[in-house]
C-alpha cells in the first residue's frame, strides 16, 4: 500500500527538479536542506551519486530501503 504522502513528496521533488528523475547528491542537498554530503548518502540509498525522485519521495515518507 502506497504511504498517503507520498504523491505529494513526488510531486513537490519533481517541482523542485524541472521534473528530472534522476537526481544528484547536490539536487538532494538543495531539496532537504543537508549541508554535508556525507549525511545525505548516510540517510539515502545513494547509487553511484544518484538516487530516483520516486525512491527520495519514498525515504522522505519513511519509509527506508536502504542497499
Amino acid at each position: 500500500m502506497e504511504h498517503p504522502a507520498y504523491r505529494d513528496n513526488l510531486e513537490q521533488v519533481l517541482a523542485f527538479t524541472g521534473g528530472r528523475h534522476l537526481l544528484t547528491i547536490k539536487d538532494v542537498k538543495g531539496f532537504t536542506g543537508l549541508a554535508d554530503p556525507r549525511t545525505v548518502r548516510k540517510r539515502f540509498p545513494i547509487t553511484d551519486g544518484y538516487i530516483s525522485a520516486a525512491t527520495l519521495a519514498r525515504c522522505l515518507c519513511g519509509e527506508r530501503s536502504k542497499k
